[in-house]
C-alpha cells in the first residue's frame, strides 16, 4: 500500500519527491493495519522498497511528468512475505498516474487507475 499528497508550487522549477522510510524488513514488525488486499499489513515503508517506490513515482523518460511541486509519501504498508520491489514500483507508478489525473479536469482518476490495472 502506498499513498501520498501532492502540493503544487508555482515557485519551484521541478517536482520534489519525499519518500520517508523505516528500518529494513525482517525485524519482526507486527502487522496491525487492516487491508482490503488480504492479510493485515505492517505500517510504514521499509528501506527495502523505498527506491522502488521512488522509481515508480518519478516515472521513466516516457512517463507524463508531474508539474512543479512536492509529492510526499504520507502512508504506506507492506506484507513481510507478499511485498516486493516490483509491487512498490508498480504502486508508485499507479499513484503518480492517479495524481496526474486529479490535476487535469478532463481525466477521471478512477478510469485512469482501472486502465493501468487492466494493463498489468
Amino acid at each position: 500500500m502506498l499513498g501520498a499528497e501532492f502540493s503544487l508550487d508555482p515557485h519551484a522549477s521541478a517536482t520534489v519527491f519525499e519518500v520517508p522510510f523505516g528500518e529494513p524488513m525482517g525485524l519482526g514488525a507486527v502487522a496491525l493495519c487492516g487491508s482490503e488486499l488480504g492479510r493485515p499489513l505492517v505500517a510504514g515503508l521499509p528501506s527495502d522498497f523505498a527506491n522502488a517506490a521512488l522509481a515508480g513515482l518519478a516515472g521513466d523518460a516516457e512517463a507524463e511528468a508531474l508539474p512543479a511541486g512536492l509529492l510526499r509519501v504520507n502512508r504506506a504498508g507492506f506484507d513481510e512475505t507478499g511485498s516486493s520491489e516490483m509491487a512498490f514500483k508498480l504502486a508508485g507508478d499507479l499513484l503518480r498516474r492517479v495524481i496526474a489525473a486529479h490535476l487535469h479536469d478532463d481525466r477521471d482518476p478512477l478510469a485512469v487507475a482501472q486502465a493501468v490495472l487492466r494493463g498489468w
